[in-house]
């Protein structure tokens, strides 16, 4: 049970005045002189006065004892941690101080958790990734040393290792641009931006990927949508899935891209018709490395999905994917108009 100092307060004073009364009435009743009621008055509010120490004293024990278990859950960052609403209204708004601070503490406590564990996660995936292409260098160089080898299989190693030192930077760069996306460093910046525009441009950095393997790059263009949106940083998200779509599309297909206004966001398609992506596979496509089944003969490094959709989340967007084995994929993004 809970205690109430107002109430016991209330309930002495009423209890001294329904004495006090009584007393007057008897003494007035016995005829008893003025001066015995004052000494008799004086002890009674002496008692009182004790009582309402003790009253007192037990209150400020108990509300110390509460903000003493707030304060130690705020050390321990105890999530759990559940408080029990104090009754008096200036001590109970210095308890909602406190708790008010205490949520902060741990919503504080929770993201660096949580970055400190995506940290050690990047740390690892960063190293498993680097790990075969300085090992794959290191053999070239070392196979490399050796004069005796004839020029064929000297030009084929020296080949292989430009490729893995391309491969390298390419990493690299990849992996530049997200820890500073991901970090913060930079900030997406949005401006009225012409969207057909943007994708124009993304579709010129595939061209030639596309048409070594004499893909036809479709765009039907609409009229002229503006969104504010990072241009740049928009730009790569496009560009990396219109990448992706011709990384997985045999020779002589096809890739439509098409942009759509409705009242409240835009909607821009990438559809290919190329080998598609297994049902089982889809939710994991977006995750930081991933790369899927079949998948190791083709160029990447598995963060440029990634990337997209953490572009177009950042700027309140979303990025939707439907997929048939062998008949290709649609990648959809969704930002606000």
């Amino acid at each position: 049970m809970k205690f109430n100092f107002k109430i016991a307060l209330y309930f002495f004073m009423i209890v001294f005045c329904c004495i006090l009364f009584d007393l007057y009435a008897w003494f007035k009743y016995k005829n008893i002189n003025f001066m015995m009621l004052i000494i008799i008055f004086s002890i009674l509010m002496i008692m009182l006065s004790i009582m309402l120490i003790y009253v007192l004293k037990r209150y400020m024990e108990h509300i110390l004892i509460q903000l003493s278990e707030v304060i130690e859950s705020i050390t321990d960052m105890n999530e759990n941690e559940v408080f029990s609403v104090l009754n008096d209204d200036m001590l109970s708004k210095l308890q909602s101080q406190v708790i008010k601070l205490t949520n902060i503490l741990k919503a504080q406590n929770r993201r660096i958790k949580y970055e400190r564990d995506e940290i050690k996660s990047l740390i690892s995936d960063i190293s498993h990734q680097l790990k075969t292409p300085l090992s794959n260098l290191k053999l070239y160089y070392e196979i490399l040393q050796d004069t005796s080898i004839p020029k064929e299989e000297y030009d084929e190693f020296n080949f292989n290792m430009k490729s893995q030192i391309e491969k390298l930077s390419f990493l690299l760069e990849s992996m530049i641009k997200m820890s500073r996306l991901e970090s913060g460093i930079i900030k997406l910046t949005p401006n009225k931006v012409s969207i057909n525009d943007v994708c124009l441009i993304a579709i010129k950095q595939v061209y030639k990927k596309a048409k070594d393997k004499n893909i036809e790059i479709k765009f039907n263009i609409a009229e002229d949508i503006v969104l504010s949106i990072d241009k740049n940083w928009t730009t790569e998200a496009i560009f990396n899935i219109i990448d992706n779509a011709a990384k997985y599309t045999n020779n002589n297909g096809t890739i439509v891209v098409d942009s759509t206004k409705y009242e409240m966001f835009a909607r821009i398609d990438i559809k290919d018709n190329g080998v598609g992506i297994d049902g089982k596979e889809i939710n994991s496509i977006f995750k930081r490395f991933y790369r899927g089944e079949g998948s190791e003969n083709e160029e990447g490094v598995g963060i440029g999905l990634y990337l997209s959709r953490q572009i177009i989340e950042k700027q309140n967007g979303y990025i939707k994917v439907k997929s048939r084995l062998q008949e290709g994929s649609i990648f959809s993004i969704f930002i606000p108009c």
